[in-house]
């Protein structure tokens, strides 16, 4: 091998925060799939106790472990791992989701085309579960398996791939806040850049199954857009009341999204229809987080940085 070439060529990098009950799931994944090249993993974790990190530890000596004692948000934790990655391709995926046996080779495939970003679908990983179903469409319905290809300007940190140049070029994540991907995305976009979604590159989200975990969850989110979106895009204090009236009025516009998705998709229809009621309770509580986060102050302690 060339001295100049890198170790390996992927490096995966998982953000861990209180998964114990998650990332063995996610890591024994890794371990079995069908790779025709070497490739890392880099667990980045900052859980309230050191479970997830022992069980790292003992069970998957093979992946490279750092423990945080206070908790990094997932954009802080991956400008971390990039930090420490040896790849070309860099590749996230969450300590809460399984990947597909071909996960890996599919990466590598589909990047040696120039794309610079590269996503892949999201199927429900525990269907067992109607609140979790809820979860899965309010967060993942754009990427369903059986999405046709395509381009998107937005994918879910979930299951995406980059080519480790663009943060060399345009930095990394912000730090401090949810939204992190939501807004790097958007700064990739002013230059015109797409992220290329490829079906065959799937993993399987395991969703919230606690109907007030839920809700809090969605809520927290929508907060953490809205103020992410006014922060970046510069809001005035007009701006940001005009846009969190207007966020009052948009839950019927997002559950007919997520309708047309499912009835174009055809592949669980019947689980939308029997989990839409709690679907739209979702959409309620991330609007009225939406509306919160455009109205209320941003919060002084959250530093919204752009890691290098």
């Amino acid at each position: 091998m060339n001295a100049n070439e890198p170790a390996v060529e992927l490096s995966i990098i998982i953000a861990s925060y209180n998964s114990e009950r998650t990332i063995e799931g996610c890591l024994d994944s890794l371990r079995h799939q069908d790779a025709d090249r070497d490739f890392e993993i880099i667990v980045i974790d900052s859980s309230s106790n050191d479970t997830a990190a022992k069980i790292v530890e003992e069970k998957f000596p093979e992946a490279r472990l750092y423990r945080f004692s206070k908790r990094k948000f997932v954009g802080d934790a991956r400008n971390f791992g990039i930090s420490k990655a040896s790849g070309r391709i860099i590749a996230f995926v969450d300590a809460d989701c399984r990947v597909a046996k071909n996960w890996v080779n599919e990466i590598l495939k589909n990047h040696s085309s120039p794309y610079l970003a590269i996503g892949g679908a999201i199927a429900n990983g525990n269907p067992e579960s109607y609140v979790g179903w809820a979860a899965y469409l309010c967060e993942f319905s754009q990427w369903m398996p059986n999405t046709a290809p395509g381009w998107f300007v937005d994918m879910a940190g979930a299951n995406i791939s980059y080519k480790k140049d663009i943060f060399g070029k345009y930095g990394g994540f912000i730090e401090g806040t949810y939204s992190s991907d939501t807004e790097f995305h958007w700064r990739i976009g002013k230059d015109g850049l797409r992220i290329r979604f490829i079906p065959a590159i799937l993993v399987f989200h395991n969703n919230i199954k606690g109907l007030a975990e839920f809700l809090r969850h969605e809520y927290y989110h929508g907060r953490s857009f809205a103020r992410v979106r006014a922060n970046s895009q510069g809001f005035s204090g007009p701006r940001r009341w005009a846009y969190g009236v207007c966020s009052c009025f948009i839950l019927m516009k997002l559950f007919l999204a997520v309708t047309i998705r499912n009835l174009r998709n055809k592949r669980d229809i019947a689980h939308f229809i029997k989990a839409s009621p709690l679907l739209a309770l979702g959409l309620f509580s991330w609007v009225s987080g939406e509306c919160a986060g455009y109205i209320r102050p941003f919060d002084r302690n959250v530093k919204y940085r752009i890691g290098r």
